[in-house]
């Protein structure tokens, strides 16, 4: 970074309030060179301009860097030949240097947002843990209010995306509102590329920011910096909340009990560099985020289920009982991982609900409802058979009887007289 770049933000970064300890930490220099561009800021030095056969295409060298640091310089190079550039692949090749080291290594100055505009979101990944008796990988959904930096944290066993989208619901709750954008990373649960290249947000995703009123976005390719509030969260998660329990055993649920209470031990903190605590800005975020809607949206991940002749269904090599009455019918499972229960739906009608065995258990399910059913309709069916039995042996008993002869036995008829002429 020049140093009239370096002055004219560490005029900013004071008309916003920092201090100079905190300017010179942000701009990697001595509190005494603050003191300096704040005081008595350098005069940039006139130097000759030289031109140069890239003049013209530096505007198009810093929009194509600014969008893709890593773009490769031979096809940039060929692009700008197509486009008139004579020059040198050595001068290109220069300017695209200083340009990408412009853009990776520039500090990415705290922009406020205002309150209840927007909230990032991403993943924590804690690798294997034992969890709830079972040796499993485990990760913390965080949201994060861009204004007050309030977050909202749930520990999940997996980052699907039926997981991701009831994560955000129970925000919303947690909240009391909607923020109107939410900002993600490279989520592939988030967004997706067309044969293009060019980025879309899933389709569950947008069902869910239809229904709830808010607009999903993608932060640049490689600047992760532009959700620097959640990232600095997690970095604070990591290293005060789960210091404290990594060594302990850990259940799901008691863990997410636990971390709503740690988030709440923090609220009063004032935050680094703004003076307010998190409960204080939270204040002005909460009368801005959107009203929640009358009823949450199902995210539930549905899965269509065959009733077996036993009048069963399976999910994750687990069987289940269903009233006799569905057998050989398909019904609609639809199953929430974060608290391991599933309910079985058909034709959009809700027929039970059940807590789900643990997957690959090969357990067999039969509830006693279904087991006195399943009974009945059996009896019922062996009652059926055996009427249709008894009715066939008295058809047969009743039938005329045919007597089966050879046929020379005809010739033997035409013989007695009045016989068959």
């Amino acid at each position: 970074m020049y140093k009239e770049q370096k002055m004219m933000k560490a005029r900013i970064l004071q008309a916003k309030g920092y201090r100079q300890r905190e300017i010179a930490e942000m701009l990697d220099v001595s509190e005494r060179t603050v003191r300096n561009y704040l005081t008595n800021p350098p005069t940039p030095r006139k130097k000759g301009k030289r031109s140069s056969k890239l003049d013209s295409f530096v505007g198009t060298i810093k929009a194509v860097i600014g969008e893709n640091p890593f773009y490769n310089c031979e096809l940039l190079y060929e692009d700008l030949h197509r486009a008139g550039y004579q020059g040198r692949k050595t001068i290109l090749r220069d300017l695209v240097s200083r340009v990408r080291k412009e853009i990776i290594t520039e500090a990415v100055i705290r922009f406020e947002t205002v309150p209840g505009q927007q909230a990032q979101v991403d993943w924590k990944e804690f690798g294997q843990r034992r969890v709830n008796g079972i040796h499993r990988k485990l990760y913390a959904f965080t949201m994060t209010l861009g204004y007050s930096r309030t977050p909202f944290i749930r520990y999940t066993t997996d980052m699907k995306q039926d997981t991701l989208l009831s994560c955000h619901i129970d925000a919303f709750h947690y909240f009391g509102g909607i923020p109107r954008t939410i900002l993600y990373d490279n989520m592939k649960t988030a967004f997706s590329a067309d044969t293009d290249g060019v980025f879309h947000p899933q389709k569950s995703l947008m069902s869910l920011a239809s229904h709830y009123g808010f607009v999903p976005e993608r932060c640049r390719v490689r600047r992760p910096q532009t959700k620097g509030k959640v990232e600095r969260m997690i970095g604070y998660l990591d290293n005060n909340f789960w210091m404290r329990v990594k060594d302990g055993d850990l259940e799901i649920d008691q863990l997410n009990e636990d971390v709503l209470r740690w988030i709440d031990s923090i609220k009063d903190n004032p935050i680094g560099g703004i003076g307010e605590s998190r409960a204080e800005r939270f204040e002005r975020d909460r009368v801005e985020l959107l009203p929640l809607p009358a009823r949450d949206l199902d995210v539930r991940l549905s899965i269509p289920c065959t009733v077996n002749r036993e009048s069963m269904i399976t999910y994750e090599t687990n069987r289940y009982s269903v009233s006799p009455e569905f057998i050989s019918r398909t019904v609609e499972l639809r199953v929430d991982r974060r608290c391991g229960r599933a309910e079985v739906f058909f034709e959009g009608q809700s027929l039970k609900s059940f807590v789900l065995a643990p997957a690959g258990n090969r357990a067999y399910l039969l509830q006693d409802e279904d087991k006195r059913a399943i009974r009945e309709r059996w009896r019922k069916d062996r009652a059926s058979r055996e009427d249709r039995a008894k009715r066939a042996r008295s058809r047969r008993e009743t039938d005329v009887m045919v007597s089966v002869r050879h046929p020379s036995a005809y010739d033997e008829v035409t013989d007695i007289p009045g016989g068959v002429q």
